[in-house]
């Protein structure tokens, strides 16, 4: 019967995914889009629930070949949500003509000459210099040596990254015995099939890395870890948030490699003095498109990133847990919501550590997060409250548990004492 139900809710999102693939332009069909990807997500969410506790070889068969058909259906769509991937190709089209990617905005002067009919219209802050690190550019150039000037092979590059997420999930799930039938969490999530396999995000980069630090830190194996996450962080900084979670955080051969990969790599990209502050800054300063926690409140950036940091220290302080897993969803989930901007693709490293350590409020946030998207239904460009309240209602839900677990806990431990 379970088996029944899953093969539904995959063939409802298989359908969801290709109606979404028959949009042209989704900025231009910002209802459609909703509504589809609401019927996506509600599919998803009937086959995870039929899925969570299956471990038989057939469901897991079923899991992946509907997860592959759906990224198979999505890979050739144009991105138009968000427009990342153009920009990618454009700063490897930059340094292929000899210019330092970091050096001018696209819309400067001295760009002229390589401005194009299909990649420059479609960049986002044409005035803005590259924000991406050193590695991810390299990562690019590799690309468009194979590929020159094709998003689709930007595409196809980063989604094959996100498969070696995929299969070392599987291994991760064997190694920690838990139903292999959780994949389906993250095989279907629909947040990761759009960001990722529909507008090519390089957070691609970031979810094999964690997943296969996850997976070194499960099995004891945490200067593994290390170097997996230091390689992470070279590509989008935030996955150094993870590190202080490491069992073996405190153990001098864990720090030594993690502060040694990232050594290595800012000294191989020519030098701390090479990697783009400036621009990190401003974006970090002036990007508003769906504000964070802490920014909603107090328009500081700088506040949000303190509290950031606060939370960080507060996770890796907190200790119990034996691997990397199985704290992070916590931390990870706290870093997203306190950012000083929100965009749904920043969601998408939460959801394969929800495979491990599931949380329904934080499944329903990796869903509820793309009505930031609502941006584009009026003009002028602006979220509505009703979605920031859709949007950040299963975050309050869970932070709400959280506390009356919490509390609960402390009644029974004065109890407990109490009687002793």
């Amino acid at each position: 019967m379970l088996l029944v139900a899953l093969s539904g809710a995959g063939i409802g999102l298989i359908a969801a995914c290709w109606a979404l693939a028959r949009v042209p332009n989704l900025v231009l069909a910002p209802g459609a889009f909703l509504v589809l990807f609401s019927l996506a997500f509600l599919a998803y969410g009937c086959g995870a629930l039929a899925a969570y506790h299956l471990r038989n070889r057939g469901a897991v068969a079923m899991i992946l070949a509907i997860g592959l058909v759906t990224r198979m259906i999505l890979l050739p769509t144009s991105p138009s949500l968000s427009t990342d991937a153009y920009r990618y190709v454009w700063d490897a089209r930059v340094a292929a003509a000899g210019i330092d990617p970091y050096a001018y905005a696209p819309a400067a002067p001295e760009l002229a000459g390589l401005r194009d009919a299909s990649i420059y219209p479609k960049l986002n802050h044409p005035t803005w210099l590259s924000v991406y690190p050193p590695p991810a550019q390299s990562f690019f150039r590799a690309v468009y040596w194979i590929a020159p000037d094709s998003v689709a092979a930007m595409k196809v590059a980063l989604g094959l990254v996100e498969l070696l997420a995929l299969a070392a999930l599987v291994l991760l799930l064997a190694t920690l015995d838990l139903p292999a039938g959780r994949l389906a969490i993250y095989a279907w999530n629909p947040l990761l099939l759009v960001e990722i396999w529909g507008s090519g995000h390089l957070d691609a980069l970031v979810l094999a890395t964690v997943v296969a630090a996850a997976l070194a830190s499960a099995r004891r194996r945490d200067g593994l870890a290390a170097v997996l996450l230091g390689l992470g962080t070279l590509m989008k900084l935030y996955p150094a948030v993870l590190f202080p979670l490491l069992p073996g955080r405190r153990r001098p051969t864990v720090v030594t490699v993690f502060v040694g990969v990232l050594a290595a790599g800012v000294i191989a990209t020519g030098g701390i003095d090479q990697w783009p502050w400036t621009p990190i800054g401003r974006y970090v300063r002036d990007e508003y498109f769906n504000p964070g926690l802490v920014r909603s409140l107090v328009n500081e950036p700088l506040l949000a990133l303190v509290m950031t940091a606060a939370w960080v220290i507060a996770g890796a302080w907190r200790g119990g847990a034996s691997h990397l897993a199985e704290r992070a969803v916590p931390l990870v989930a706290g870093v997203i919501v306190l950012s000083p901007s929100v965009f749904p693709w920043y969601a998408v490293w939460l959801v394969p550590l929800l495979a491990v350590t599931p949380s329904v409020p934080l499944i329903v946030f990796t869903g509820s997060v793309a009505f930031a998207y609502t941006f584009f239904l009026f003009e002028p460009w602006a979220i509505p409250w009703w979605a920031r309240l859709i949007e950040a209602a299963p975050v309050g839900f869970a932070v709400a548990r959280e506390l009356r677990t919490f509390s609960m806990d402390d009644r029974r431990a004065r109890a407990g004492a109490g009687a002793e």
